[in-house]
């Protein structure tokens, strides 16, 4: 599935058609498309994992989900599920679901909780984290899309191994100055990974995600499904810390 950071990076890639006129929207989708013919491109944003088509009193959420993919000026050999079309151009979405909402995105997101939003608040986030999850896995919490908007498995195991904590560390167990540090951390490696997506470098830089030995102490890495989300995670025993 694509993370915060690949969104954002598809983002950067269409800011060309901010302020062209969509000629025609097609696909499969059964969203109403209706609305999105002969009308301006406003803006083209982002909420995590999803990508938005602003317009002047309305917005087109895009979801790729886990097997979504995005093509500019091509077309795979099956339908679209949703596109735009321009005079010379056009944006093919596959295997995405769409959604259009009345208004502008936040009136109905939190960006406080966008890891990679300007208007990102950590402090927000450790109080949402130590006031309503506190009996719950660290490793769980990074993936709640309410609390770390955009984080996915590579993100969150990237993180909690640069700082040291163990993914099935009750929250409630870590002590605060480590939930900043890895709040801080959390962000800090969403823009190395936006940054590694330029070279398709993401999985080759990465420390632990699908590696076998652990770069710093040479130990072998344990890797298997983890948490009640059981999604395959990689942890170095010696490294990361599992507090109780």
């Amino acid at each position: 599935m694509p993370e915060g950071p690949s969104i954002v990076f598809l983002k950067n890639k269409l800011q060309r058609f901010k302020g062209q006129t969509v000629s025609e929207a097609s696909g499969y989708s059964e969203m109403d498309k209706s609305a999105i013919d002969h009308i301006k491109i406003m803006d083209i944003e982002t909420y995590g994992k999803n990508l938005f088509f602003v317009f002047k009193d309305f917005f087109v959420g895009v979801h790729l989900g886990l097997f979504g993919s995005m093509l500019v000026n091509k077309r795979k050999k099956v339908n679209a599920s949703f596109a735009l079309h321009f005079p010379h151009s056009e944006i093919n979405f596959y295997v995405a679901k769409t959604h259009l909402y009345q208004g502008k995105p936040s009136d109905h997101f939190n960006f406080k909780t966008d890891i990679l939003k300007k208007e990102y608040d950590g402090e927000f986030v450790l109080k949402s984290i130590r006031e309503d999850h506190t009996e719950e896995m660290i490793g769980d919490v990074l993936l709640d899309q309410k609390l770390f908007t955009g984080v996915g498995n590579i993100i969150r195991i990237e993180s909690l191994y640069r700082a040291k904590i163990h993914p099935d560390s009750l929250v409630k167990d870590i002590p605060e100055k480590k939930l900043v540090y890895l709040i801080e951390t959390v962000v800090n490696y969403a823009y190395e990974f936006l940054d590694f997506l330029k070279n398709d470098e993401v999985k080759e830089k990465a420390l632990i995600y699908e590696k076998k030995i652990c770069p710093k102490d040479k130990t072998e890495l344990i890797a298997e499904e983890m948490g009640k989300v059981h999604r395959k995670t990689y942890v170095c025993p010696k490294c990361q810390k599992l507090y109780s």
